[in-house]
């Protein structure tokens, strides 16, 4: 019991830092956290149900003792079992059993391990690549987050917030990016399209990898055709996919020689398994179209910085009064300013995003190397308004 209470416990600890902040894209959050979480989670619950319940079940003939009918479930477990429908005689030919025979249910968790680890690594790599950048991208979207959560609800006036914005996250952004352009690291949006690319390919190439796992000789696509058999009334009876009953072969040694028998076994797990691979074959096919769809936008972006600059056009408008223009703006906040912007949009939403833009502008230096001062550039009164 203790041991159940505690993988729940994990699970939900898996959870909730799963959905907590920064999340960044839909892509990068389907592809980082939500898959990730959805493979973990069942990987760790197939693999409980693997080794404390009973993930196949033969039957034995009455004469077997019960250590007998234990050796049994163990040996087909692990040496495999064949599907044959009930209405069709059994082969005879060894070759026959081979070429049909089942293997896949004993490494189906570590399976869902290895595919939650290889959607793991476009962020890792992403996250290399951005500790070499000098830019502490995820440090800023959570000071910006904390620092907007801290006055969000004060009833503070436009102004005032204003100027409390000029007074600290503008000053982290600017430094942050004159730091990080001494080291001649410009090139966040690159690293991020870089992630996203990978993100589309590892999607599409285990989707792929899936349908071609799980089709037959009949299917060109998997998912599709097992929901129309389905509906079609053609279940595991018929088409042998995830069967529940199958045979087991297993030899004996007798007085007069080696006898083989035959026995029925119970694929349980096999319930759970058709529904989630079903689930999984759409689940991937969608990340994949996502994944793709967000590398096609940022490619844009980084061909046409004007696409990144709309947001922000938008988020200026709010407040016409700075002096700083916005050729200026744009010109000392370049591409990874932009990128960075546009990451805590993604993150965080349009509101505290606009009035850190508007602040950032109202104390734009004249040159990213040299050191911002708020104070004597900003052009608001810091009382509330």
């Amino acid at each position: 019991m203790s041991a159940q209470i505690g993988a729940i416990n994990s699970v939900n600890a898996l959870i909730s830092k799963v959905f907590q902040q920064p999340k960044g894209d839909l892509a990068d959050r389907l592809n980082s956290r939500i898959t990730v979480c959805i493979l973990s989670v069942s990987a760790g619950l197939l693999l409980s149900a693997h080794f404390m319940g009973e993930p196949i079940n033969c039957w034995t003939p009455a004469q077997f003792t019960k250590d007998w009918s234990t050796f049994v479930n163990q040996y087909c477990y692990v040496h495999g079992t064949y599907f044959v429908p009930l209405d069709q005689e059994l082969s005879f030919d060894e070759e026959a059993r081979q070429r049909i025979k089942i293997t896949y249910y004993q490494w189906v968790p570590y399976i869902l391990a290895l595919q939650a680890f290889l959607f793991y690594i476009p962020r890792f790599i992403w996250k290399t690549m951005m500790s070499g950048s000098g830019y502490d991208l995820a440090g800023a979207i959570r000071y910006v987050d904390q620092f907007w959560s801290s006055i969000r609800n004060t009833g503070d006036g436009f102004k005032y917030r204003i100027a409390l914005f000029e007074s600290q996250p503008s000053l982290y952004i600017w430094d942050g990016l004159r730091l990080a352009r001494k080291k001649n690291s410009e090139d966040m949006a690159l690293y991020y399209i870089v992630s996203t690319v990978l993100q589309s390919l590892n999607a599409w190439i285990q989707w792929f990898w899936l349908n071609s796992l799980l089709n037959s000789p009949l299917y060109s696509f998997w998912g599709p055709s097992v929901i129309s058999d389905l509906i079609s009334g053609q279940d595991w009876q018929t088409t042998g996919h995830f069967p529940r009953i199958t045979h087991c072969d297993f030899n004996r040694r007798r007085p007069a020689g080696v006898q083989q028998d035959t026995v029925l076994c119970v694929l349980t797990m096999n319930i759970y398994y058709e529904k989630l691979f079903l689930f999984l074959w759409f689940w991937l096919l969608f990340v994949a179209v996502i994944s793709t769809s967000n590398s096609l936008y940022w490619v844009m972006c980084l061909c046409n910085p004007r696409k990144m600059r709309g947001t922000v056009d938008n988020y200026l408008q709010l407040d016409g009064r700075s002096k700083t223009t916005r050729e200026h703006f744009y010109k000392v906040l370049g591409k990874d300013g932009l990128f960075v912007l546009h990451q805590i949009t993604l993150n965080l939403g349009d509101i505290p995003t606009s009035y850190l833009t508007i602040a950032m502008r109202n104390c734009c230096p004249d040159m990213i190397e040299n050191s911002v001062d708020c104070e004597k550039q900003t052009l608001l009164p810091t009382e509330k308004a």
